[in-house]
């Protein structure tokens, strides 16, 4: 029969105390990061894993911390979460993701698994609903919100300037010529979606009217722009001269299209993207598209929740630029 191994025995192995490890283990800020090292390594070589149900009894919390995401397929959320995770994984907290698919009953699902305390934090990425129990989670520091907030609460949020990024892609695709403009976003249409905020401001601006017909929602795929491309053309709609796309895949997935159909891009139909994801600049015609600092938003989200867990004074905010990435889907 195996060996149980007990925290005395990364104690012998480490030469730290019992009370150094368990502060360890507890991401107290007063053990230095190199000690983390070494006894979250001992404990790894040694198979020690802390029992979260005692730590509950003693006070001490699960050790367990939520990130909700809207949907898992998105490579965003992917990044996002996986900057979250190295970064509390340094102070010894497990991250679990939990998918909404952009549902509001499953946000308050996991928000109850809070409550009751199943967690000791939340990270969300994008929610949706308001309510008292939300806002107080949010200003007691229990929750963190970043990326997307859709609601009327004037709540804390960790995010870029939607609006500034939009604008800023909006009027670069009509200083290149472009007029007839259509946007796609993956969630639905919303008086709080700052980026059409920002989409607007530059058509207006600019003297131009925008077609509603134009504005095309639920889109998250590849495979979702590809088919919003085939149903303009199929629908005999007039065509739009750009597309500006929430997001780099459904972005591909209307390049796929026009070349499948013989569009040629830039020059009959200019493309952009957002997030400059990876997939981005392998594409041909390679996609301009708006980056934003995705690692940053995670690792500055995380550490604002640690800081709230442990009482510590919250770290200065990054500055949370995005760059307008101009290659070839533009003129």
């Amino acid at each position: 029969m195996n060996k149980v191994t007990k925290i005395g025995d990364v104690a012998e192995k480490t030469g730290y105390s019992i009370t150094t490890i368990s502060r360890a283990i507890n991401g107290n800020p007063n053990v230095s990061d190199k000690t983390k090292k070494k006894i979250f390594a001992a404990m790894k070589e040694l198979n020690y894993y802390p029992n979260n149900i005692a730590q509950q009894f003693r006070g001490q919390g699960t050790k367990m911390i939520g990130v909700v995401i809207s949907f898992i397929t998105n490579p965003f959320f992917a990044y996002l979460v996986d900057a979250i995770e190295r970064y509390l994984s340094h102070s010894g907290y497990q991250v679990v993701m939990l998918q909404t698919l952009e549902n509001p009953a499953k946000e308050l699902q996991f928000i109850e698994m809070l409550q009751k305390k199943q967690l000791d934090g939340l990270i969300m990425a994008n929610l949706e609903n308001d309510t008292e129990e939300i806002k107080s989670l949010v200003e007691s520091g229990k929750i963190v919100l970043c990326n997307r907030y859709l609601g009327n609460e004037n709540l804390m949020i960790i995010n870029i300037d939607e609006t500034k990024a939009a604008y800023q892609a909006t009027n670069y695709l009509i200083k290149c010529g472009y007029k007839r403009i259509a946007y796609c976003t993956g969630g639905i249409k919303n008086k709080n979606d700052y980026r059409f905020k920002g989409f607007m401001q530059a058509v207006t601006e600019n003297g131009l009217s925008f077609d509603e017909s134009l504005y095309f929602e639920k889109l998250l795929t590849i495979k979702d722009g590809e088919e919003l491309l085939v149903n303009i053309l199929e629908e005999k709609s007039t065509m739009p001269d750009a597309i500006f796309s929430n997001g780099d895949t459904v972005a591909a997935g209307i390049l796929y299209a026009a070349k499948k159909y013989g569009i040629a891009v830039p020059e009959e139909l200019g493309i952009i993207g957002f997030d400059n994801q990876p997939i981005a600049e392998v594409l041909n015609p390679a996609l301009t598209t708006i980056e934003q600092p995705i690692k940053e938003l995670g690792e500055y989200s995380a550490q604002v929740l640690l800081a709230n867990l442990q009482g510590t004074s919250v770290p200065v905010a990054p500055d949370l630029e995005t760059k307008l990435i101009i290659r070839e889907t533009t003129k």
